[in-house]
């Protein structure tokens, strides 16, 4: 009876506990501009090269997919409109019960299965065919019952959608986009479940930097949104300005107990903005890295699992009595 009790626990916990974690991050209508500094006149002989990288990939339970894909100018192997710059196939962890199509970039939301998969690419890309760049990237994952899983997409690696352009005189920049991210943790836990971890990350930081060339010492910025303005690194620029609507590096964690966490989860869009002042003549590299990744863990209760094992010992001592009874008579 002890028995038939924990295991009826333990599909009953399976078909309703749930630990749950997903993020997305979506950047559109992304321009970039320089002026020079004295005359305000538009500067377009900038020698342009970039190089673009993307990855996805998903873990349930230890097994594994994962893409990668990479374009440059040098090779000039990146896509055109109407089709996507760079893509790759959206992973789905082998045994999830849920599969994410490709191009699908939406979270499908909790009570949904035991899964876990992700899907990342550059849509458009300013540099390509003049249409301002456009990214897409999710990850998202789901354990109900017991079981363990991840899921990342990312726009990273060494060269990470990054251009190299040349500037002949002082000049400003101007760097504008509109960035939606979405984040949820939940764990929501049902006997014999007692305990869950969920995570959620978002990531987004941009790099200016000089290469080579130019007088005097070397400008570099770094700015990673937080929602919170004036934090941009400006080193050796006249001027940094910027426009933070709201975070775009959170990490949601939630657990062992019940409980969830949000960040932008249902809300439009949010304007961003940076603008750098002096930028000396030379050879720069303008980098964007962008992450979104997710893990989830649900076991159950030690109790229930000791329940079982007492149970099966119960009925292995019985069943060795009952043997010795029928040798003896």
């Amino acid at each position: 009876m002890a028995l038939l009790a924990g295991l009826a626990m333990g599909v009953s916990g399976q078909a309703s506990a749930s630990v749950y974690a997903g993020s997305s991050l979506d950047i559109s209508n992304l321009t970039i501009g320089f002026v020079n500094a004295s005359s305000g006149a538009l500067i377009t002989n900038l020698n342009p090269q970039f190089t673009f990288n993307v990855e996805d990939s998903a873990t349930l339970n230890s097994n594994t997919q994962a893409f990668a894909a990479g374009c440059s100018s040098l090779v000039g192997n990146c896509g055109t409109s109407p089709g996507p710059v760079l893509t790759v196939n959206a992973a789905n962890a082998p045994g999830s019960t849920v599969v994410r199509a490709n191009s699908n970039y939406s979270l499908m939301g909790q009570y949904t299965g035991t899964f876990a998969n992700s899907n990342v690419e550059i849509t458009t890309a300013q540099l390509v065919n003049g249409i301002p760049s456009h990214a897409r990237q999710v990850a998202e994952a789901e354990v109900l019952g017991k079981g363990q899983a991840q899921a990342s997409a990312n726009i990273q690696s060494n060269t990470t959608w990054t251009f190299t352009f040349d500037i002949t005189e002082t000049a400003n920049m101007a760097l504008s986009f509109i960035a939606n991210p979405e984040m949820k943790a939940d764990v929501s836990l049902v006997p014999p479940y007692t305990a869950g971890i969920a995570q959620t990350n978002i990531t987004t930081n941009f790099t200016l930097n000089r290469l080579s060339g130019g007088a005097g010492a070397s400008p570099f910025v770094s700015w990673s949104p937080n929602g919170v303005n004036g934090d941009a690194i400006c080193v050796n620029v006249l001027g940094c300005a910027e426009v933070d609507s709201e975070s775009l590096n959170e990490t949601l964690g939630v657990g062992p107990l019940s409980s969830t966490l949000t960040h932008s989860l249902g809300t439009p869009g949010s304007a961003f903005s940076l603008n750098i002042a002096g930028l000396k003549a030379g050879r720069y590299a303008l980098t964007l890295a962008g992450t979104t990744s997710v893990n989830v863990t649900q076991v159950p209760e030690p109790g229930t699992l000791l329940l079982i094992g007492g149970a099966l010992a119960a009925l292995g001592v019985g069943g060795a009595r009952r043997r010795a009874g029928a040798m003896a008579a």
